[in-house]
């Protein structure tokens, strides 16, 4: 459906496609097809678990260093993507944290782009843009809200 990304300055800016598209593109071609719908699947089905079952509290929201950092279910460590659709992104990024998490950032924004909601996606600075301001909490990464009022 749409994303709309937060500006510096509080304006939504409509997101048709990544920035940079070509970039990412020629970096996904390198994974295999059957890597590729293993990353996408995981990603729409925990979407899916998000939109179906927003936090009473929060809402539907996902943030990239959150799912990131999950506990890996087949070794209990957290940000361990061993034996996990993500491992791929990891070998690629040549085990690299932080190449291997930019790129996981910009698979998600795509996955979020292309689902059947409308999101906004903000990222925070930590200090004068904060992800909850009246709660004084700052999330790491981008962190994406399902819009409701579209």
């Amino acid at each position: 459906m749409a994303l709309e990304d937060m500006t510096e300055t509080g304006r939504l800016r409509t997101v048709p496609e990544l920035d940079y598209v070509e970039d990412f593109n020629a970096k996904w071609k390198q994974y295999t097809p059957d890597e590729q719908a293993a990353i996408n699947a995981e990603i729409d089905t925990r979407l899916d678990e998000l939109v179906a079952t927003p936090d009473a509290k929060w809402g539907s929201i996902t943030n990239t260093s959150i799912e990131g950092g999950r506990v890996n279910p087949f070794n209990g460590k957290r940000g361990d993507w061993s034996g996990t659709p993500y491992d791929a992104i990891w070998v690629r990024s040549g085990r690299d944290d932080s190449r291997a998490a930019l790129f996981f950032g910009l698979v998600w924004k795509k996955r979020i782009i292309e689902h059947r909601e409308n999101w906004i996606g903000y990222r925070s600075d930590g200090v004068t843009r904060q992800t909850f301001p009246n709660k004084g909490i700052s999330l790491d990464g981008k962190s994406y809200f399902v819009r409701r009022d579209k």
